[in-house]
Order: C-alpha cells, then sequence, then structure tokens
C-alpha cells in the first residue's frame, strides 16, 4: 500500500484572542484590537485640550514663547501652530496623519484630527486616532500694542553681581581705626558696630 501526500498551498491560521475569545490572525500581543485598545492607550501624555492666542487686529496666531504667526483657518501655517503647542508628547509617537476637523467660524474653537503610532506590548504596532481641540483666545501682540498705546515702550535692564570685597573692608577698617589712634581730643567719638548695626561711644 502506498500514500500519497497532497501539498497544499500554506494557509494563515488564525488563534483566538486571550482576553475576549475573538478568532484573529496571530500577532505579537495575542490580542485583538479592541482589547489591545483597552490596554494600552498610546495617547497618554498627548493634551487633548489647548489655548490659541489670536490678535484680531494683524490676524496672528502666536507661537511661543514670542512669535507671531500669520495663518489662515484650516492652513498648514495654523496646523503647524496647533502640532508646536502639543510641546514633546508627539515625541513618543509617530505621526501619520494630521488635519482639521470643521467647525464654525464663529464657534472660538480649532479642532485637529491626528493619527499616531507606537510600537506596544511585543513589538505589535498599534495606530489611533483622535481629536485635539483649541480654544481660542483675543490677544493683542506687541506690534499691535504699540501702535494703539503711544507711550508703551520696552526696557532692558542690565543686573550684575554683587561681590563682598572682604579684604577691601578689612583694609578699610584697620585704616579708620589708626586715623583715631593718632587724633588726641577730649571729644567723644563714635564707631559703628558692625555686628550689632549700633554706634558705641567712647572718648580718647
Amino acid at each position: 500500500m502506498e500514500y500519497t501526500f497532497e501539498s497544499k498551498p500554506g494557509t494563515t491560521g488564525f488563534i483566538l484572542c486571550c482576553q475576549c475569545g475573538t478568532q484573529i490572525e496571530p500577532n505579537p500581543s495575542n490580542m485583538c484590537v479592541a482589547c489591545l485598545r483597552t490596554q494600552v492607550d498610546i495617547t497618554e501624555g498627548i493634551p487633548k485640550q489647548g489655548v490659541l492666542y489670536f490678535c484680531r487686529n494683524c490676524e496672528r496666531y502666536l507661537q511661543p514663547p514670542n512669535h507671531w504667526v500669520a495663518a489662515q483657518l484650516e492652513s498648514r501655517e495654523l496646523l503647524s501652530v496647533c502640532l508646536k503647542k502639543l510641546g514633546g508628547g508627539l515625541k513618543t509617537v509617530r505621526l501619520i496623519d494630521a488635519g482639521f476637523v470643521w467647525t464654525e467660524p464663529h464657534s472660538q474653537r480649532i479642532k485637529t484630527k491626528l493619527t499616531v503610532q507606537k510600537e506596544v506590548l511585543n513589538g505589535a504596532v498599534l495606530q489611533q486616532v483622535f481629536v485635539v481641540e483649541f480654544i481660542v483666545k483675543n490677544h493683542m501682540c506687541d506690534d499691535c500694542h504699540r501702535v494703539e498705546a503711544k507711550d508703551f515702550w520696552r526696557a532692558c535692564v542690565q543686573i550684575r553681581q554683587k561681590v563682598k570685597l572682604n579684604l577691601l573692608s578689612r583694609i578699610t577698617c584697620v585704616t579708620i581705626a589708626t586715623e583715631w589712634r593718632l587724633k588726641i581730643s577730649g571729644e567723644p567719638v563714635y564707631k559703628l558696630d558692625r555686628r550689632q548695626n549700633t554706634r558705641r561711644h567712647f572718648t580718647i
């Protein structure tokens, strides 16, 4: 009796999710996407709200620390300002896509939709989409402030470190004491006590 083995084309096997038991394709975490999102939040540390300062006179937005950028609604310049307002939160993830979510122009709200990726448990890559909302607040820039207020200016003050000259103070005290010793008089002499900040009265 002879046995013949029939070669079948390779097929991808399926496994069950270790959390909910759903049939999924094998992955390093052995979990489905829904369970993996409940276990790991890759957007943690990224602020979901922010504040944008807008000058109504020149229609520019404040880019910290002290730079004003002219940008129209839903423009690339405004999107760049919004992403920089998120700080270092985006350094821990990989930014895939970024765009605006439509809002009413008079609502003083700007919403951005971000898509990020991050490597999580056992090398699995998780992708997540979330929305960041920015509140627009009116703030006059320095240039417009100078135009509106005629007496407005910025002053630069130089600050120097105070150094105690102990040796010079000692030489000065010895010199003054020597002059007092050479002075022969019956008039009272007042000497300043530096430790108690009082004057001592004595007669030479």
